[in-house]
């Protein structure tokens, strides 16, 4: 199955024909929306969290620390550091939705 990737120009174009805009307007909106995202995600508190109903949460947490981690090329053991990751879950209607359609 070939994955189709969407890219911001695809979101751009969406934007502006939704919102009867030129691509300039639309730009300024998608690129202070993806701004205000990283923004609050990059917060610096320890854990952050993006509630968007009907749509879904993004939220950032955190890894566990590996000390039985290995370079596969030296065969040398390395202890990974607990770091931060951004986390997406789906909203109940996005996720019927999705579930409902057939796959191709």
């Amino acid at each position: 199955m070939k994955v189709k990737t969407y890219t911001r120009n695809d979101i751009l174009d969406k934007i502006s024909f939704k919102l009867n805009m030129n691509k300039n307007e639309s730009k300024i909106i998608l690129d202070c929306l993806l701004g205000s995202f990283s923004e609050l995600l990059l917060d610096d508190n320890n854990l952050s969290r993006i509630e968007l109903r009907d749509f879904g949460v993004f939220s950032t947490r955190l890894t566990k620390k590996r000390t039985n981690a290995r370079n596969p090329r030296t065969k040398e053991n390395v202890v990974i550091p607990e770091r931060k990751k951004i986390v997406f879950k789906a909203g109940k209607k996005i996720r019927n939705q999705l579930n409902s359609k057939q796959l191709n």
